[in-house]
């Protein structure tokens, strides 16, 4: 059996006493602590899973009511909200096979405190590090390289959907998407597939070149629908939120967990 969390194993291994860190939970305005101790506090007792008793109790009456948080770019366009809605419809269906709930946080980074956890989608790394600043409940990406053994990330894995279009087409084809925020998953893409085709908005759809076009997004293949020359690795949005949820479990039960780069075909 795992030896419980104590506040005093919080104190020493913040560096603090335990008065601080009964402070900085308990939110002590009258108390002068820095941000940088408070940062080290919030990390520690999430690292370590500390729950003070009363708030152990509401969890485990709550626990299938779990409150999960989407963070989503403020600046979206037609198409990128659409995508970003797809993937938005597909969380929630796998939240609510699990009993939790989804809500949508404001867009601009700030201390969550009405959320378990946190899914991000389609940020930049800088974006999503200014949430982290922010926030010391779990936070993963979906569609962004964070490379940080603290996150939980998410993305497609591109050499296993170049080898499912290379198989359907036999052929030359162009692999056509909303490019990610994130320039190092571009990049990932531009290495992956020999032609590409950025889509950045709606304008573009009508520009896109005739012959074989792969999509993984679900928004382009409806807009795409009346060619024959497209395919479609569907499910995508589904699958990546599946792996989302198994996350997030992993992240609440604070369990060791070597692997924290996950790629979704």
């Amino acid at each position: 059996m795992n030896k419980k969390v104590t506040i005093k194993d919080v104190a020493e291994a913040a560096g603090v006493c335990k008065a601080t860190v009964s402070y900085v939970l308990n939110d002590r305005k009258d108390q002068k602590i820095s941000e940088e101790t408070k940062k080290k506090v919030w990390q520690v007792v999430n690292m370590l899973g500390y729950r003070p008793n009363a708030f152990a109790q509401n969890m485990r009456t709550a626990v299938a009511r779990q409150m999960v948080g989407v963070y989503l770019p403020s600046d979206l366009n037609a198409l990128e909200r659409a995508m970003c809605l797809d993937f938005l419809e597909e969380l929630i269906a796998v939240a609510r096979e699990e009993d939790a709930n989804i809500v949508l946080l404001p867009s601009v980074p700030e201390r969550v405190n009405t959320a378990d956890a946190i899914v991000t989608f389609f940020l930049t790394r800088e974006q999503f590090f200014a949430l982290g600043e922010s926030n010391f409940i779990p936070i993963l990406s979906v569609d962004c390289r964070i490379d940080d053994a603290l996150f939980f990330e998410i993305a497609p894995d591109y050499a296993a959907l170049r080898a499912q279009a290379d198989a359907h087409f036999q052929a030359p084809y162009r692999y056509v998407c909303i490019p990610p925020r994130d320039e190092t998953l571009k990049k990932e893409i531009e290495g992956a597939f020999e032609n590409v085709t950025f889509v950045r908005g709606v304008s573009d759809l009508a520009s896109i070149p005739e012959g074989n076009c792969f999509v993984t997004q679900t928004v382009l293949f409806e807009a795409l629908s009346g060619r024959k020359d497209v395919f479609c690795a569907d499910g995508i949005e589904r699958r990546t939120a599946e792996r989302a949820a198994a996350c997030i479990r992993l992240a609440l039960s604070h369990e060791p967990c070597k692997q924290h780069i996950f790629k979704v075909s």
